[in-house]
């Protein structure tokens, strides 16, 4: 099999996006060039990729297939940067960081979360596209200049640059996923867009342990950054419709609006009450885990990374299932399961005495991940009326901040009182169930 050229891959996934003549640039490949290039890639490939895709997304309106065809490239090269991230907790053990900075570091990946609450003041509602794009840039470029400050104090900063870039402009995020796939489909087509992302983490991530191995984590963040920041601007090719015209009155987005919809809406808060749930049970233990992986079992940097590929395997394989269950069964639903999916992790590392129940737990968390992102990504929209977006994707996205800045600290907290880590995990347990059980509680929308 011939090695594809840059230019063929794009051809790959987007030479059946409708295109206007009116919206190509001069000088661009006509669809027929695109459809020359998949042919040339080779023989049989784009039926293989199209039917790939009908058996991810079934039939969709030829607006959505060209917006999920865009989001799945940018997502196919986001995959590298995401897969990098993974390794922090376990590079900053290396570099002789205790469980407090390592909680720091899960904690500070939830500060633009935590921010969230004022975004909906500052946030413009205009050009989303582009804002992503500058916002995205400035955070996965952070990791550009890794190897000028290669320590664990270094990492954890400029780490932190990034988390924020990432976590307080979600509410824009939320609002052109609602602009870009309608309710009825929008479970396949994220599940789409996710598992391009995944298929990429899963062919980058035995590279990334390789790398760590041989050339150290100066090299690796910044080839992965840079990744980062070509997701970032193919993103802004979406097509979510024309802005609201300046003289159209816009709604009123204030924080006062923020407490009104937690007093009048109890569905909405049972379900946040569910993620705070969800959120500790995820990260009580989590500063444990590197110690479970280097300092119990001593795995290399090579055999994290097969870890860590079993999980995208899972989260492959989930995303499939998960899309189809969300437009089928509801949001809900998938939010349960992901709930009880997750609770094998902290009793797998808890009992862990080899690499096979960690390699339970990874597929534990590759399962729910998918669950979780199409999940939360859809939840806000479900609760809210189309004005009110922003604000319900701001009060998830606080809240999921709010616990996740707590969380990770919870657990060593715990310890230093006494309580014995195997008591952390199996608490981590307990928390998952019960917020299974409180999501179980939120009645279905009328």
């Amino acid at each position: 099999m011939r090695v594809f050229e840059t230019r063929e891959v794009f051809a790959l996934v987007l030479s059946q996006t409708p295109n206007r003549a009116d919206d190509a640039p001069a000088g661009a490949p006509s669809s027929v060039a695109r459809a020359a290039a998949l042919d040339r890639a080779g023989p049989g490939l784009r039926d293989r990729l199209l039917r790939a895709e009908r058996f991810i997304t079934g039939s969709l309106p030829a607006d959505v297939l060209r917006n999920v065809r865009v989001e799945l490239v940018a997502s196919i090269f986001f995959g590298p940067f995401y897969a990098a991230l993974l390794f922090i907790p376990v590079v900053l053990q290396r570099l002789g960081a205790s469980p407090d900075l390592v909680a720091l570091y899960q904690s500070q990946s939830y500060i633009g979360l935590f921010l969230a609450a004022f975004s909906v003041m500052i946030l413009p509602r205009r050009r989303l596209l582009l804002a992503l794009a500058v916002i995205w840039t400035v955070g996965r470029g952070a990791f550009l200049f890794t190897k000028l400050w290669p320590t664990a104090v270094g990492l954890l900063v400029l780490s932190a640059i990034y988390w924020l870039s990432d976590g307080f402009p979600g509410s824009i995020y939320t609002e052109v996923v609602r602009r870009a796939y309608p309710a009825e489909v929008r479970g396949r087509a994220l599940s789409a867009v996710r598992a391009g992302m995944a298929l990429s983490m899963l062919a980058f991530t035995p590279l990334a342990g390789w790398l760590l191995d041989t050339a150290g984590h100066g090299v690796l963040f910044p080839l992965a950054g840079a990744c980062g920041i070509v997701a970032a601007w193919i993103f802004t090719r979406m097509r979510i419709g024309a802005d609201p015209a300046p003289a159209m009155k816009a709604p009123q987005h204030s924080l006062g609006e923020l407490w009104r919809i937690l007093r009048r809406d109890s569905r909405f808060v049972l379900h946040l009450l569910s993620v705070v749930c969800f959120g500790l049970g995820s990260l009580v233990a989590i500063a444990f885990y590197p110690a479970v992986l280097v300092d119990r079992l001593h795995l290399s940097y090579a055999e994290v990374s097969w870890l860590s590929l079993a999980q995208s395997v899972a989260w492959i394989l989930g995303l499939v299932i998960w899309g189809r269950a969300m437009d089928r069964k509801g949001v809900l639903w998938l939010l349960r399961a992901a709930y009880l999916i997750s609770a094998i992790a902290p009793i797998a590392f808890l009992l862990a005495d080899s690499g096979w129940w960690l390699a339970l737990a990874y597929l534990a968390q590759g399962l729910a991940a998918g669950a979780v992102d199409l999940g939360f990504t859809s939840a806000s929209i479900d609760f809210a009326d189309p004005d009110h977006v922003y604000e319900y994707a701001a009060l998830q996205r606080t809240v999921i901040g709010i616990r996740g800045l707590i969380g990770p600290f919870l657990g060593v907290w715990l310890s230093y009182l006494g309580v014995p880590v195997a008591w952390v995990f199996i608490l981590g347990a307990v928390l998952l169930a019960l917020g299974a059980v409180l999501v179980s509680r939120v009645k279905p929308a009328q």
